[in-house]
């Protein structure tokens, strides 16, 4: 295949371009400056091409998809360091799901252009695959999100969003109208949960003046506020039954009449829901209507728990320590090995909305410098059973075919992490591994388990 490589980096470009050759492809690279680039390429007959996000000040790998997209649907991989919000669900709205992060191995690489290579083979259209701050987290568990996000934003389609309390589901319904074409109207935000079912016609619809004993003054409803922008539905599943008929009624017809008036009127936003409640168990208690469930959920988005993306907490700390610092005027640097140990182990059954009130009274307990243990009201140092531990630390050596060097090491950190934790002070536990202090408190710094006050 005909491969095009567009990297403003010299030895990303030549480190590519030797893989593609080594596999018996015809590598053609750009450094993203050249004239009429764009235009070169379709010219090229280039079956794929790899682009890197960032090029320069003037250019982004996503200005040169966007432009290609216009003439071309040719398949893209997507090379990039920086994985904010608003370049993966751009990327994901112009129909690029296939990311490459930086730094990358050959097999990465050669996994994602495989595909291709086998369409080609067997002559057939090369369309991409589906493999799929904002919202915070590392990049393993927000592409899946932003991807579904970007295919959100790129329609109109009812989008029901379902995760547990504290999850971020309103944050993601913003990113959905931000990075859609109807950011620049109004997002109104409903929460059927704390709507009495007599006035849910009446803060859905509005009511005029006199419609009822206490309405003395005309309400603009929500679907009226809300022009051509999005109206976000929260708690759809605490509706009443009643109110899911007066609300299946307005979806499939798309217009409303205010409590007391005469004239109907159109609605023209889009519906974006979200829910912490199985619905499939509501429907099967009779308790939800399937045929509401199914114009919601046009498409769905699940927003994870905390406990399903542990391996964020590290990259969330440090995020709600910048934000603590920025809102409550506070000089925090950072969290202690041990802090972080006891967060990353703890249940938080409220979830981000749990850690963040975590993070930020301890920095209002601190103030100033390191987060410690005990800066956090009510979070304790756990005990780690060293099995489990051991058992994860050889599971990634092995996932990551690492050699036996590096095998020893991620062992002997394992071990020095359940001793500190069982032991916190140097002297005695130097004096119990029989080593001096200072050779400890090295190897504590090694293994990222020790930093100075």
């Amino acid at each position: 295949m005909r491969i095009a490589i567009i990297d403003d980096q010299p030895d990303i470009r030549y480190s590519v371009a030797k893989i593609l050759k080594r596999h018996g492809h015809e590598a053609i690279a750009f450094e993203g400056t050249e004239a009429e680039l764009c235009e070169t390429l379709s010219s090229q007959g280039i079956d794929v091409l790899i682009v890197d996000v960032q090029l320069g000040v003037e250019l982004s790998g996503i200005d040169i998809i966007r432009e290609l997209k216009k003439t071309s649907q040719m398949p893209i991989i997507l090379m990039t360091a920086y994985t904010t919000a608003q370049n993966m669900i751009e990327a994901s709205k112009l129909g690029v799901q296939n990311i490459l992060k930086k730094p990358f191995d050959e097999e990465a690489l050669m996994e994602l252009v495989a595909p291709y290579e086998q369409r080609a083979q067997e002559e057939s259209s090369p369309e991409p695959l589906d493999t799929g701050e904002s919202f915070v987290g590392s990049y393993e568990t927000m592409k899946e999100i932003y991807r579904r996000i970007g295919l959100a934003a790129n329609n109109d389609l009812a989008v029901l969003i379902h995760g547990q309390t504290g999850t971020g589901k309103e944050l993601i319904a913003g990113l959905i109208h931000q990075n859609s074409s109807r950011a620049k109207h109004p997002f109104v935000a409903l929460n059927c949960a704390a709507i009495p079912l007599e006035l849910f016609e009446s803060q859905l619809f509005g009511h005029e003046k006199g419609a009822f004993t206490s309405a003395e003054t005309q309400h603009v409803g929500y679907a009226e506020q809300v022009g051509e922008g999005t109206l976000f539905l929260d708690e759809i599943g605490e509706l009443e039954p009643l109110a899911q008929g007066k609300l299946l009624r307005f979806l499939e017809s798309r217009q409303f009449r205010r409590v007391g008036g005469k004239e109907d009127k159109v609605f023209s936003g889009r519906i974006v829901s979200a829910t912490n409640i199985d619905l499939h168990e509501k429907i099967e208690a009779k308790l939800f209507r399937e045929d509401l469930y199914f114009r919601l959920a046009m498409l769905s988005i699940e927003a994870p728990s905390l406990k399903e993306r542990a391996q964020d907490i590290p990259v969330l700390v440090s995020h709600f320590i910048s934000k603590a610092n920025e809102h409550l005027h506070v000089e925090i640097t950072g969290v202690s090995p041990l802090a972080l140990e006891a967060l990353k182990h703890r249940p938080w059954s409220g979830n981000i909305r749990e850690l963040r009130n975590a993070v930020f009274g301890a920095c209002l307990n601190r103030q100033k410098g390191l987060l410690k243990e005990k800066d956090f009201a009510g979070v304790n140092v756990v005990k780690v059973e060293w099995e489990q531990l051991l058992e994860d630390a050889l599971q990634h050596a092995l996932e990551h075919n690492l050699p036996y060097g590096e095998i020893d090491k991620i062992v002997s950190h394992a071990w020095l992490k359940v001793a500190y934790a069982a032991t916190p002070n140097l002297s005695k536990l130097a004096e119990a591994l029989g080593v001096a202090r200072l050779t400890l408190r090295k190897r504590l710094k090694e293994a990222g388990l020790y930093s100075e006050e």
